[in-house]
């Protein structure tokens, strides 16, 4: 308490311009303050100078450019309204309206003559012999053109309006203000070229003011140098030492100005070794190491410390990086080669991915969409404890979390794993997973399968970047697994159709020969068979409706064509998938083929797209056995295109 009161009754240091400054040939202080003081008085003299010089020649320049741009306007309005006079002269003319004449009498006398006038004063101000010559002779022709205006009104005249005298007077007006512009423009360029020469003789005052305070500085300087020189020869050697890259020994500290710098020097030479050893541990890879240069203060201290914390931390950024290049790189190669079978594909996938990720188990599901009303999620392939794992098991969507990733299509992660939710288990006794990544296999939105994946340590942001990435891939060959097996199912069921529509076509024509032979009545008959053949031959299009006109069967070839599925068709009416192009109510057209046994028509199917198919309908009847038709058969040939 003593102390601080001791400290609190100390008298205040006043401040003291002598501390900062000194003029004397003493010190240093005191010389370097002369020094400084004279060449700041020669600045001083000659920026004043050479300022007063410059402003004094731009004012004057900006004055008679201002006159200028101000007559070269008003020469310009001046022929502008002539021609105005002109051409409501010409609508007087051609109107006999009243307001047109008097608008005439308006410009010249409102407009014209002033405009001239304000012209001739602002030229005799600006003092150009030439410009003031040419607006004299202006101001003379103006009353020409004005007169011949007045005996063109006054005679209703166009020729005289348009003869060839006011025709020159016109030209000649033109004449005369292009040259009062282009003296009045050439005047300008002389006024910016004066003011171009003052710029370039500055130079040439500011040259020789600086040669004279260069000299008198320099004799300053000198005589500075030569007294400090022998003082400050002694830190060179050291310095010189510090600029090629070595690190001295630490000098001797002394009793004068220099000291300060000395003491700084050492200070520095210390510092500059932490920063070799830091550097040496750097360059191993080592970035643990702390850093004790200048306390870690400092802009080169502090800067030094982020620099070892952002190498480390490129070089953590640079490893997941690598990480997770060679890993997309590993599964796209995984992809390419196992496309044709997606339990061996699923299979190979989630071992891969359990050990790539360092995770300890994980499952892969597949979403089986071929019951749309009743998606299942199957599980494909599973992986624990560096084994595969043979496995059965369905999840509906929503079902658990793998059903709520399927819904969400976002991953889930888990740090907090719920009780009985992991159900392999090792033999080994070891602890169960405490961390859960579930992450859908996504393309444009669509979910295909479903990666789940357990570990004991944290999944990291990268981890979760790269199971997403690797989930894409798959679903993209997932896709094109499934587009390439429904292909050749498609493929092998049109193939067997036709065949089978061959053997009955070749049974067909059998029994329609058979016919012809036995019997006269059956000949008509076998015939219409015989062409109902022939259109099957043509095209395998084939639909069926009742007498109600809804779809009762399609077949193989038309699904392929129109994109249709033949279940989702049945019992829908025809319009959705033909059209009549008569457009006939479905009862008249059964009771037209019932009658006449068959028809046919053009018609339009319609693509599952909504888009239309130009072709031929043949349509026959169907008989039970009384003879009596219970549904219409047609066959569609596409049209021809030309």
């Amino acid at each position: 308490m003593a102390e601080k009161n001791s400290q609190e009754n100390r008298p205040k240091k006043k401040f003291s311009i002598k501390k900062y400054i000194r003029i004397d040939f003493k010190t240093l202080q005191g010389r370097i303050t002369i020094g400084f003081l004279l060449m700041g008085a020669f600045a001083i003299i000659m920026l004043i100078n050479s300022n007063y010089s410059w402003n004094n020649q731009v004012n004057k320049s900006k004055e008679l450019i201002a006159l200028n741009k101000n007559s070269s306007r008003l020469a310009a309005e001046v022929q502008q309204l002539v021609d105005l006079t002109t051409i409501l002269s010409f609508r007087y003319i051609s109107t006999e309206d009243e307001f047109f004449k008097n608008d005439i009498e308006n410009r010249w006398f409102n407009d014209i003559y002033p405009k001239v006038d304000e012209l001739d004063s602002l030229v005799r101000e600006f003092g150009n012999e030439e410009v003031i010559t040419f607006t004299e002779e202006l101001n003379a022709h103006l009353p020409n053109i004005k007169s011949k205006q007045g005996e063109a009104i006054s005679d209703l005249s166009y020729e005289k309006l348009n003869n060839e005298e006011v025709i020159d007077d016109i030209m000649h007006l033109t004449f005369l203000i292009n040259n009062i512009k282009d003296e009045l423009a050439n005047a300008e360029q002389e006024s910016l070229q004066s003011i171009k020469e003052a710029e370039s003789n500055i130079p040439l005052m500011l040259t020789i003011e600086f040669i004279i305070a260069f000299i008198i500085s320099t004799i300053i300087a000198l005589y500075i140098i030569r007294t400090v020189l022998l003082r400050i020869k002694y830190l060179k050697v050291n310095i010189r030492e510090l600029a090629h890259g070595n690190l001295p020994e630490e000098m001797k500290e002394s009793e004068d100005e220099l000291n300060s710098i000395i003491k700084a020097l050492n200070e520095l030479t210390t510092n500059l070794k932490g920063i070799t050893r830091f550097a040496d541990e750097v360059g191993k890879g080592d970035f643990s190491s702390n850093i004790t240069v200048f306390d870690n203060q400092g802009h080169l201290g502090q800067s030094l410390a982020e620099m070892r914390n952002k190498l480390q931390n490129v070089a953590e950024q640079d490893k997941r990086r690598v990480w997770f290049n060679e890993g997309i790189a590993q599964f796209g190669d995984i992809l390419r080669k196992n496309d044709d079978n997606i339990e061996d594909l699923s299979a190979k996938l989630i071992s891969e991915l359990v050990e790539y990720t360092d995770s300890i188990q994980g499952s892969l599901f597949i979403v089986n969409k071929e019951d749309e009303k009743n998606v299942k999620i199957v599980l494909k392939g599973a992986y624990a404890y560096h084994r595969q794992k043979f496995l059965e098991k369905e999840i509906a969507p929503g079902q658990g979390l793998v059903g709520q990733c399927y819904l969400e299509k976002e991953y889930i992660y888990l740090s907090e794993i719920p009780e009985n939710y992991v159900s392999i288990r090792s033999g080994l006794g070891q602890a169960n997973p405490t961390h859960i990544l579930i992450s859908p296999m996504k393309l444009n939105e669509e979910i295909f399968g479903i990666i789940e994946l357990a570990s004991f340590h944290p999944y990291e942001d990268y981890h979760t970047e790269f199971i997403e990435k690797v989930g894409e891939s798959i679903a993209s060959t997932i896709q094109g697994l499934q587009v390439s097996l429904e292909t050749k199912k498609l493929l092998e069921e049109s193939q067997m159709r036709a065949e089978q529509l061959q053997a009955q076509e070749e049974e067909m024509r059998q029994n329609a020969e058979e016919l012809e032979a036995t019997q006269e009545e059956m000949e008509r008959q076998s015939r219409e068979m015989g062409a109902f053949n022939q259109a099957v031959s043509i095209s395998t299009m084939v639909a069926e409706f009742d007498k109600n006109g809804k779809i009762l069967e399609i077949n193989s070839q038309l699904e392929l064509q129109t994109g249709w599925d033949s279940e989702y068709l049945i019992g829908l009416d025809r319009k959705k998938l033909f059209l009549d192009e008569e457009d006939k109510d479905w009862n008249q057209t059964w009771t037209e083929i019932t009658d006449n046994m068959s028809m046919s028509k053009s018609a339009k199917l319609i693509n599952k797209q909504g888009q239309d198919i130009p072709v031929v309908a043949h349509c026959m009847p169907v008989s039970d056995e009384h003879g009596n038709a219970v549904k219409i058969a047609c066959i569609f040939i596409r049209k021809e295109k030309f």
